[in-house]
């Protein structure tokens, strides 16, 4: 334990009562940050989270052995837990490192839709309201950074879905001011429901690689993520 010497009475108290003021803003600032996703939330909701990838397929994968279906199932538990006091019915496609392609199937497109349709089926049958898929990108270049909050070009409760997540994403500390964006991949453009992908980060940029292993930072991306889903249910 460090000692403090020298210091007496009035000084002592000041640096006590400093001390203690601060402690208090920092506990303020953790209990808002975690009570502001659960009071967003009402009963009757189920979500679909789905981290993307597992089992046969690693996803991104980085030169230090770093896999992203890892870190995908990761982010996606504690959107999950930060959910769960809402009453709200919370589900994950995977909640270990699994896929859901039968032994003996082979060809790398055959294995993925049938993985997707598995996920997509899942969310079909726990009548979600809302299907959220998490992955993390990589490029070549390495240059990329931040989230991206992808929709179905053609579903308009996609993109609000994916603005309001792609909107609390980017009031994370340092985190690049994107826009959420049209797409078309098979996931979200075969769902019934609303359904988004969240790219949290590149694994690609050493920098944000080594923030997206670490658990304080996945809890702000999972924040973040349950906010958007909160708000969304809160529309008129």
């Amino acid at each position: 334990m460090r000692k403090y010497v020298g210091i007496q009475g009035k000084k002592t108290g000041a640096i006590l009562l400093i001390l203690s003021v601060m402690s208090m803003l920092v506990i303020s600032v953790l209990w808002q940050g975690s009570a502001a996703v659960v009071s967003h939330y009402e009963k009757g909701h189920t979500v679909m989270l789905d981290p993307g990838h597992g089992g046969y397929d690693p996803g991104a994968i980085t030169k230090q052995g770093v896999y992203e279906k890892t870190i995908n199932l990761q982010i996606a538990q504690k959107v999950k837990e930060m959910l769960g006091p809402s009453g709200m019915g919370v589900f994950l496609t995977r909640g270990e490192d699994i896929d859901y392609v039968p032994d003996g199937v082979k060809g790398k497109t055959t294995k993925k839709q049938i993985d997707l349709n598995r996920r997509i089926d899942m969310a079909k049958e726990a009548t979600a309201d809302v299907f959220v898929s998490l992955h993390v990108n990589a490029t070549a270049s390495g240059q990329e950074s931040g989230s991206e909050t992808f929709y179905h070009y053609q579903s308009e409760s996609g993109k609000v879905l994916a603005e309001l997540i792609q909107q609390e994403m980017i009031k994370i500390p340092g985190m690049n001011r994107r826009i959420a964006k049209p797409g078309d991949f098979y996931v979200i453009k075969n769902t019934s429901m609303p359904a988004v992908i969240v790219e949290v980060g590149y694994l690609s940029s050493m920098k944000e690689q080594k923030k997206l292993q670490q658990s304080w930072y996945q809890d702000q991306l999972a924040r973040a993520i349950a906010k958007g889903i909160a708000n969304f249910f809160v529309l008129p």
